[in-house]
């Protein structure tokens, strides 16, 4: 027991030494903002005539990195804007990123792109504000109905952010963080360090803890005057078989005209394995619905 104690320590020591020398490292990627007294980063690239805000899924650590090769694959034709919550945190009323794209100077209306545990968020702003949202992409949805049969294990979770605070991330494999497989090796690199900062921060345990009880507060209906494209998984990745993910999403876009489903052979980040697939339905997508 004593020696596991002194390997702790000595991780946890390493681990704050490593912190300070790679802060230099770190200089944001967005547009620095403040709101309700934190810093949030707010990424804009390209500037084409609508705008696509990016929002990320739970457990993200660099939600700028993890969208790259999809923005990248439509820059050229959109504005690009990629909101990083403060602490990666769930705002239970969206006024958090929609006051930090405002503070950032980016004016509506929006298309939305969000995603897995996002979709909360999507659908609580599109309830208040829907005269803000153009359209409506869910990039693998968790449904609401999805988090009713989510077997929480807050123990777990706790024990995990326990780990991270000691520095034991630092010995796992990067692929069981970074989900962006097709990143270059510096972003990499750079995805790893933000990941040592920012994975299982208190934001996020606190994001996953709230999340049921969250997902009870959405409207599970999309307003009818919202274009809606849901992009579905295999349901790898996600606690649950690719029957049960899927009918998901069939039963919330039911009687729902405004809404079209289009599934896809691949995992929960399915727009790291089928890129090209997922930016060209996106593009055909919003030609079709939007003026």
């Amino acid at each position: 027991m004593g020696a596991v104690l002194v390997l702790l320590l000595a991780s946890f020591t390493y681990h704050r030494l490593a912190l300070q020398r790679e802060k230099a490292s770190l200089n944001p990627m967005g547009q620095m903002v403040s709101v309700n007294g934190h810093d949030m980063s707010v990424f804009v690239k390209g500037d084409g005539p609508q705008t696509l805000v990016f929002l990320s899924g739970a457990g993200t650590a660099s939600p700028i990195l993890d969208f790259k090769d999809l923005y990248d694959g439509l820059s050229k034709q959109y504005k690009i804007v990629v909101v990083e919550r403060a602490g990666c945190g769930y705002s239970e009323d969206t006024s958090k990123t929609r006051q930090a794209l405002a503070k950032a100077h980016v004016s509506g209306p929006y298309i939305i792109l969000s995603h897995s545990m996002a979709s909360l968020e999507t659908l609580l702003w599109q309830e208040k504000y829907p005269s803000e949202i153009q359209a409506i992409i869910g990039l693998d949805w968790a449904l609401p109905e999805s988090y009713s049969q989510l077997r929480m294990h807050s123990q777990i979770l706790r024990m995990a952010r326990l780990g991270s605070q000691l520095g034991l991330l630092r010995y796992i494999p990067s692929r069981l963080y970074v989900p962006n497989e097709n990143l270059s090796s510096s972003d990499r690199r750079l995805y790893q360090r933000i990941a040592y900062r920012q994975i299982l921060s208190q934001a996020m345990l606190n994001e996953s803890l709230s999340v049921k009880g969250n997902a009870k507060k959405v409207d599970a209906k999309i307003d009818s005057q919202i274009p809606t494209l849901l992009l579905v998984s295999n349901g790898e990745g996600t606690s649950f078989s690719q029957e049960e993910w899927r009918h998901y999403a069939t039963r919330f876009a039911k009687d729902q005209k405004n809404i079209e489903l289009t599934f896809y052979d691949a995992p929960h980040y399915l727009y790291h394995y089928q890129t090209k697939e997922v930016v060209a339905k996106i593009e055909d997508f919003i030609e079709g619905t939007t003026d």
